[in-house]
C-alpha cells in the first residue's frame, strides 16, 4: 500500500528527483469509473540529514489535469482520481489547486490551506459514487480533514518552505469552487465576497469540486492546499483576470510547491504525526449508506463498483 498521496493542481505537475526518487510509474488503468487523468507515479521521498523526520516516506503523485494539461476543470475524471488512488491503498491526500484571492490579506503568491468549501458549481459533473441502487448520503460538515489540515499547514509555515517577499501561508479560508472554464464576472466576483460563510469565503478556484467530496465518499483523509495566483475580478487594481497575470505568478508558486510537498512528506513521517495518515476514516461512509441491507432494491452493477472500490467486507459485512 501507498498510504500518502499528492494531486498536483495548475503549476505542479510532477515532482523533482531529486530529492524524489521516482520507484514505478503506473500507467493510467481502468476503474469501473472510467480511467485516471494520468499515470500515477510513486517515488520516494528521503529528508535530508537535518530533518527530525524518521525515515523516508513512500508517496503517489497524480497531475489532475493531466500530464499535459488537457483536462479543463469540468472534464477531470475525479471519481476515476480518487477511485485509483483509493485502490492503491491511499488513507490520505493532499491537494495542490491554483486559485484567485478574495481578500486584499490573501495576496498573490501566498498559499492558504482550505478549511471549508461552498460549491458554486452547476451539477455537470459527476460527484459521487453512490448512486444506481445504491443510495448514500455522507457528512460533508467539514469536506476537510482537520487533523490532516493541520499537519499540512505547519509544514508549510516553516522558515524557507514558501520563498518570496512577505509570502505568507495562511489556514482555515473558505474556498468556494465556480463551474469555469471562463473566469468570474465582476459582479459574481463581488457577490462571492459578501456570502457571509464561516470561515469567510476566501479563495476561488475551479476543482475544489467534487474532489473534497469523493474523497470524504471513499474514506480518504484529504487536505488542499490553495496556491494564490490573482486578486480575481474584484479587486481595484486590476482589469480582471487573464492567463498572462495568472502565468506570471504560477511559477514561483510551482517552485514553493515543490517544496511545499517534501515539507509535508517530512510533517506527517514524524512519530508524533504519522496518525494522521491512518485508518481514522476506514467504514465511515457505510453508514451513510442506504439500501445495502436492502437487496432488493440494489443495482448489481452499482454493487459491483463499490465492492471494486471498498472490498468485500465494507459491502457486505452485517447482512
Amino acid at each position: 500500500p501507498v498510504p500518502i498521496a499528492i494531486i498536483g493542481g495548475t503549476g505542479l505537475s510532477s515532482l523533482p528527483s531529486p530529492p524524489f526518487t521516482p520507484l514505478a510509474l503506473i500507467p493510467p488503468t481502468p476503474t469501473p469509473w472510467g480511467l485516471p487523468s494520468s499515470p500515477i507515479a510513486i517515488l520516494s521521498y528521503d529528508p535530508p540529514a537535518t530533518s527530525s523526520a524518521a525515515k523516508p516516506t513512500i508517496v503517489a503523485f497524480l497531475a489532475r489535469h493531466g500530464e499535459h494539461h488537457q483536462y479543463a476543470p469540468h472534464e477531470i475524471p475525479n471519481r476515476a482520481n480518487v477511485a485509483a488512488l483509493k485502490k492503491l491503498g491511499v488513507r490520505a491526500a493532499v491537494g495542490f489547486s491554483a486559485v484567485g484571492s478574495l481578500r486584499e490579506e490573501v495576496r498573490p503568491r501566498d498559499f492558504l490551506v482550505a478549511g471549508g468549501v461552498v460549491d458554486w458549481t452547476k451539477g455537470v459533473r459527476p460527484w459521487t459514487f453512490f448512486e444506481n441502487g445504491i443510495v448514500g448520503h455522507v457528512s460533508m460538515a467539514d469536506p476537510f480533514d482537520g487533523p490532516l489540515s493541520k499537519a499540512v499547514h505547519d509544514a508549510i509555515s516553516r522558515p524557507g518552505v514558501l520563498e518570496g517577499a512577505d509570502v505568507k501561508a495562511h489556514k482555515a479560508g473558505t474556498v468556494i469552487c465556480i463551474e469555469g472554464p471562463q473566469f468570474s464576472t465582476r459582479s459574481e466576483s463581488l457577490l462571492y465576497r459578501s456570502l457571509p460563510t464561516s470561515p469567510p469565503i476566501s479563495v476561488i478556484n475551479m476543482s475544489a469540486v467534487p474532489e473534497c467530496k469523493l474523497f470524504r465518499e471513499a474514506e480518504v483523509a484529504y487536505a488542499l492546499v490553495c496556491m494564490s495566483t490573482d486578486y480575481d475580478s474584484w479587486h481595484s487594481t486590476n482589469e480582471g483576470v487573464s492567463v498572462e497575470m495568472v502565468m506570471g505568478h504560477m511559477v514561483a508558486n510551482g517552485a514553493n510547491a515543490k517544496r511545499a510537498v517534501a515539507a509535508v512528506l517530512e510533517e506527517v513521517s514524524k512519530e508524533e504525526v504519522r496518525a494522521v495518515v491512518g485508518e481514522r476514516w476506514t467504514m465511515a461512509s457505510r453508514g451513510g449508506v442506504m439500501g445495502l441491507h436492502k437487496r432488493d432494491g440494489r443495482g448489481e452493477e452499482a454493487v459491483g463498483r463499490l465492492r471494486w472500490l471498498f472490498g468485500e467486507k465494507w459491502v457486505d459485512g452485517g447482512d
